[in-house]
């Protein structure tokens, strides 16, 4: 009896001691780099912008352009393209900071208008958020209150009230700026980090066939065809990930900014780009883009039928992005099915944020195409994989 229960205690010793060892290492693996998000983020992202912007360069020097000129010139093309999105981007929120007290008072009569049908349907009575700063709601607060007082008692009441209304609606709008302002800043003090991806970018650019011969010297001599097709397969699959993110995003914007355009609703070019941009993130950009976009337009015109609109353009944008974009336009991004690809958002999320969220999808693509050329590694590249993912 002691003979069968020693190996069996001897086996779940091993299996838990393996068990904790893979739960610890993974653990500190991704919590170091979380720790090193300052560092490594940025180095990664301009690793794939670089393989997006090689062929761009490598045309260059084709026409005569020196290597340096041509990385410099490929590097400011990408640029000139982040800085005028930001300026876009800090342009409409400055306006949309400056419009504020014009839709609170839109949003509060609309509230209003949900407040008098909820009570006389239900007995139940809602708070307006948006009275405060409202003169319109003062007034009647002060005149619901002048049913209950008396004269002197209404005279004391409306002037609070109106008290109220200086410093209530002072400190929403200061809440309101002031987190708006907050966003401006981030957006603008992010061009820092932007400029360092530019410089490694252009380092990348210029010194990318030494890079290449680098990682080939890690390669067996009997092996170096084998290197330079996983090599190539990797630069291949970056780049068609990024170029055709970046016909997903144009012809996306396009139908927002029709839709939008028609729907009425303020800034309807910059919200359909922002919107456009987050498809980037799968499944979950799209629902946090679309409910983006039906806020600014109920905001900003305050009329169902714009918000009937808006939502009619996202139905019709995410058609031609499933069945004529994706197929026809895009293929077959990128070659991971699709629940390593909520993996690698979620993990992406987790560990570097909204750049997690670009860059661990591409990651996942290069740990398959280095595992279908390692046979010990081959069950993970087909795990990973979305071939014959219907099966």
């Amino acid at each position: 009896m002691i003979k069968h229960t020693t190996p069996m205690k001897d086996k779940l010793k091993r299996f838990l001691l393996i068990l904790f060892l893979v739960i610890g290492t993974f653990y500190l693996f991704f919590h170091g780099l979380a720790l090193a998000k300052g560092v490594l983020a940025p180095l990664f992202l301009a690793v794939i912008l670089a393989m997006m912007l090689a062929p761009v360069s490598n045309w260059l020097e084709g026409k005569g352009v020196k290597r340096g000129w041509a990385a410099l010139l490929s590097d400011l093309v990408f640029f000139l393209f982040v800085v005028g999105v930001f300026w876009a981007v800090g342009m409409e929120v400055q306006k949309l900071t400056s419009q504020w007290p014009s839709i609170q008072d839109r949003l509060s009569d609309k509230f209003g208008q949900v407040e008098s049908f909820v009570e006389e349907n239900s007995g139940f009575s809602l708070d307006n958020p948006f009275s405060q700063g409202s003169p319109q709601g003062e007034g009647e607060q002060a005149s619901r209150g002048g049913e209950n007082r008396g004269s002197s008692q209404q005279t004391s009441g409306d002037g609070k009230a109106q008290q109220a209304s200086d410093s209530g609606g002072g400190s929403s709008g200061i809440s309101v700026k002031s987190i708006l302002t907050t966003v401006a800043s981030r957006l603008f003090g992010s061009l820092s980090a932007i400029l360092l991806i530019t410089v490694y970018i252009f380092f990348m650019l210029l010194y990318r066939r030494r890079f290449y011969q680098a990682v080939l010297k890690f390669v067996p001599g009997d092996k170096q065809e084998e290197g330079k097709q996983v090599l190539s397969e990797i630069v291949k699959d970056a780049r068609q990930y990024l170029v055709g993110n970046l016909i997903l995003v144009a012809a996306l914007s396009v139908i927002y900014a029709i839709g939008f355009s028609v729907s009425g609703m303020g800034s309807p070019f910059t919200t359909a780009f922002l919107v456009g941009v987050l498809s980037l993130v799968p499944y979950v950009g799209n629902i946090v883009g679309g409910a983006i976009a039906l806020a600014i337009a109920f905001a900003t015109t305050g009329d169902l039928n714009a918000v009937w609109i808006v939502l009619g353009t996202i139905a019709v944008a995410q058609f031609v992005e499933s069945y004529l974009i994706e197929p026809y336009l895009v293929g077959n991004r990128i070659k991971v099915n699709p629940l390593f690809t909520i993996i690698a958002v979620v993990v992406g999320s987790a560990v570097w944020g909204i750049i997690g969220m670009i860059v661990f999808l591409p990651l996942f693509s290069f740990i398959k195409a280095v595992a279908d050329h390692v046979p010990m590694l081959k069950p993970l590249g087909y795990t990973i994989g979305s071939e014959g993912a219907k099966e």
